[in-house]
């Protein structure tokens, strides 16, 4: 009688091929339970209450808008501080450095309406424009 073919690393192989196999076809069912793919839209659903939290039935009331709701915010027209940080006397513009957030705002001598000089202690309003921050008011701070 002759020797089996079959030697110990040829079963061994076999067997690590065939738990391979099984693991993965537990993973795959793993993956099909867990899957939202056939849940339905309701299902699916976050609800967001009047306080910001997030829930999965939907709120009681149905929340009113009011005019007041969809208005922006006022700004107040409050003055800011400076001093003139640069100063071109051929082109006569300059920047103002703003005191509390070291941000500079643009103007020229006819957007202030007078002559400012470098170093000066000026009081300012200013506004957003394409092009950046510029000055609407300005008045000599002392």
């Amino acid at each position: 009688m002759g020797k089996s073919q079959i030697t110990f690393n040829k079963k061994e192989r076999v067997k690590k091929q065939q738990l391979k196999k099984q693991h993965k076809q537990e993973r795959r069912e793993m993956h099909k339970l867990e899957n939202d793919k056939g849940k339905s839209l309701e299902d699916m659903f976050a609800y967001v209450d009047e306080f910001g939290n997030i829930s999965n039935t939907p709120p009681e009331k149905k929340y009113e808008f009011k005019e007041t709701d969809l208005l922006r915010p006022v700004e107040l027209d409050e003055y800011q501080y400076g001093k003139v940080s640069y100063y071109n006397e051929q082109g006569r513009y300059g920047f103002i450095r703003d005191n509390l957030t070291s941000q500079t705002v643009y103007f020229n001598d006819l957007l202030a309406g007078k002559v400012l000089q470098l170093n000066q202690k000026v009081k300012y309003k200013s506004v957003r424009t394409k092009q950046g921050n510029q000055i609407s008011e300005v008045s000599v701070n002392v």
